[in-house]
């Protein structure tokens, strides 16, 4: 059987569990992945639904920046309470 190689990232504790799932079995931690990945894409792997809107997709990502750690919720001011409100204009016809 023919393979490549593939750098993937996965979280510390992901790598950890593995670590210890390896040490306790004869399989190796490539043979391990190769097998979970097969059940998964033979299970269906969830198709990618497209946003509804722009929004949609910015705030998706915005949220899945803020799950992996790169976005904190102090990262950004609320600029608008900075700002004055426009003042109303009175409309004479």
């Amino acid at each position: 059987m023919s393979g490549k190689r593939v750098v993937i990232y996965m979280p510390d504790a992901l790598v950890d569990a593995l670590n210890r799932a390896t040490a306790m079995s004869p399989r190796s931690r490539s043979e391990m992945i190769c097998v979970a990945v097969e059940r998964f894409l033979m299970d269906g792997a969830p198709q990618a639904v497209e946003p509804a809107s722009p929004d949609d997709a910015f705030f998706d990502r915005v949220a899945e920046m803020m799950q992996s750690g790169l976005l904190q919720p102090g990262d950004f001011t609320d600029s608008a309470s900075d700002e004055p409100r426009p003042k109303s204009k009175l409309w004479i016809n």
